[in-house]
């Protein structure tokens, strides 16, 4: 599926700000529900105009189902298990807007534009930079993780074969080294091309607010609405 739109990354970090105080301040009833409700549906909406549409199908019916069994569970009278179980699909429909938005974010947002987008808000360069080399690294961990799981597996060694404590020695070692390797070689591409230098850089990115963002911030205005109402 082609990209259908990319948000201005200052939307998507507001937007994760806002998702977040909805999801774990809202109740269960009444306009925090459809406040919650508004809020699952913004990631399933980004994903999907990056090109992810099967993320966004999977992360829609895990955060949905969860919703749809925590307010079916309290509103009833609770055992021991149902008490545990409500907990849990509490958590799953809350946890879960915002780990699939940071994923649409950390998929979507390229460093420069980051870098751009926080300068722009006058964000210190001693949080900028942290941030941009977090966004790197995070897919750079991730592919190297790929990588340790393939060569585990084309060595034979799995979870049944070796044991959990060996399995979990094989796997993170390696990861570990790799990883340290990697932000080195971040670092020193960071120094080459001046990320540390003084003054302000020049960007070649463009960003911008147009329809998308203020569509997204409308959806936004919606749920916070429906939650200040309560």
């Amino acid at each position: 599926m082609n990209e259908l739109f990319r948000l201005d990354p200052r939307t998507t970090l507001a937007t994760i700000g806002l998702l977040n105080v909805v999801m774990f301040s809202a109740g269960f009833t009444g306009g925090d529900a459809l406040a919650r409700l508004v809020f699952q549906l913004i990631p399933a909406l980004l994903a999907i105009g990056i090109g992810r549409f099967w993320p966004a199908l999977a992360y829609l019916l895990i955060s949905l189902t969860a919703l749809a069994g925590e307010r079916w569970l309290l509103a009833g009278e609770l055992s021991g298990a149902g008490v545990a179980l409500a907990g849990v699909c509490g958590l799953i429909a809350r946890l879960a807007p915002g780990l699939f938005l940071g994923y649409v974010a950390v998929v979507s947002i390229q460093v420069g534009e980051l870098m751009a987008a926080l300068e722009r808000l006058r964000i210190p360069r001693q949080l900028v930079i942290p941030a941009a080399v977090v966004l790197r690294f995070i897919p750079t961990v991730r592919e190297e993780s790929a990588a340790v799981a393939s060569a585990m597996s084309a060595r034979g060694i799995s979870l049944g074969r070796v044991g959990p404590l060996t399995w979990l020695e094989y796997r993170l070692v390696p990861l570990l080294i790799s990883t340290v390797k990697a932000g080195e070689e971040l670092t020193q591409a960071a120094l080459t091309r001046g990320l540390g230098r003084p003054g302000r850089a020049t960007r070649i990115c463009r960003i911008g607010l147009r329809v998308p963002d203020a569509a997204v911030f409308a959806l936004c205005a919606v749920g916070m609405g429906f939650w200040l109402v309560g």
